[in-house]
């Protein structure tokens, strides 16, 4: 038997590790599992949905303690931040800072509508007025004026 084995056609190889196609092979299936998991995760979608959640909380917030503000102190003009709500009264209770804050972490501030109005407004991700989709200006009082991304619910 030690005699066949010694023959051309009948050596026994012994391989330590992979060839490259079965390391390939294992590569792709790797590839294949992340990018089922990455789709699934839906991590833009996330976030804007956070966003929407914090903008629909601090509409009602805002407005509640902007009214209270302006009972005791009288009306903020046009480009005050809303900051001010963060200083304790004698009546109420202050805002926490954050409280104060849109989703871009810029503080909310008074602006006019096209009526006049006061409204709670914010420029958006870029913080400048006018522009579009995130970087659209709204009126936080106002949900007419929110940017689609804001107003939809996926």
């Amino acid at each position: 038997m030690n005699i066949l084995r010694k023959e051309k056609g009948f050596r026994k190889k012994l391989r330590n590790g992979l060839t490259l196609i079965e390391l390939a092979v294992v590569m792709l299936v790797l590839g294949i599992i992340m990018a089922v998991v990455y789709g699934s995760l839906d991590v833009g979608g996330t976030t804007k949905s956070a966003k929407r959640l914090q903008v629909k909380a601090s509409a009602t917030i805002l407005e509640v303690n902007l009214q209270r503000y302006a009972l005791e102190n009288g009306n903020l003009s046009d480009g005050t931040s809303l900051e001010i709500l963060t200083q304790n009264s004698a009546t109420w209770k202050a805002l926490k800072p954050d409280q104060i804050l849109d989703p871009w972490k810029k503080p909310y501030f008074i602006c006019s509508d096209n009526a006049a109005n006061s409204q709670i407004c914010s420029y958006g991700a870029d913080g400048k007025p006018g522009g579009s989709g995130e970087n659209g200006d709204f009126f936080l009082t106002d949900q007419s004026s929110w940017p689609k991304w804001l107003r939809t619910s996926k």
